[in-house]
């Protein structure tokens, strides 16, 4: 609200909010009840209409090799989204799942690993809204090629 509330006139109602169907055959009698139970001036109606926006979810992938056991690669990258403060959803035999929340936004990322050749393919892919999804990855990779510089 304080990011957009000067651009876009956001506000919210004062006092208490009740949201009534207005198709409901009642409104009248409800809001002359109100009425005769404080004074009109103190009671605002406003209209209300649903509303959908079609936001395509951000995505950013990175495949990368990297040397070591499926294993140390696996606790490698675990690391590398602990420092990010990402949190395990779930997880399973290829990959797992993590929810990670910024001051830009939440973001979902998933990995998996796959060994070959005593080297792990590593698959990570970020999924969010907003400038979350990017500065995530862009922490993560920049991490990975930190590492493999060294």
């Amino acid at each position: 609200m304080e990011r957009w509330g000067k651009e876009m006139k956001l506000g919210r109602p004062d006092g208490i909010s009740i949201i009534v169907d207005e198709e409901n055959e009642n409104v009248m009698e409800f809001v002359d009840d109100l009425y005769s139970r404080t004074s009109k001036e103190k009671v605002k109606i406003y209209k209300l209409s649903d509303s959908s926006f079609e936001l395509k979810e951000k995505e950013e992938h990175l495949k990368t090799e990297l040397e070591g056991s499926l294993e140390t690669v696996e606790k490698f990258i675990g690391f590398i989204l602990a420092k990010q403060n990402a949190l395990i959803q779930s997880s399973t035999s290829s990959g797992k799942l993590y929810q990670v929340s910024t001051k830009k936004g939440n973001a979902e990322i998933s990995t998996s690993f796959r060994a070959e050749n005593n080297k792990v393919i590593v698959n990570i892919r970020v999924r969010g809204y907003g400038n979350a999804p990017e500065l995530i990855f862009n922490k993560i990779n920049n991490e990975i090629k930190f590492f493999k510089e060294v």
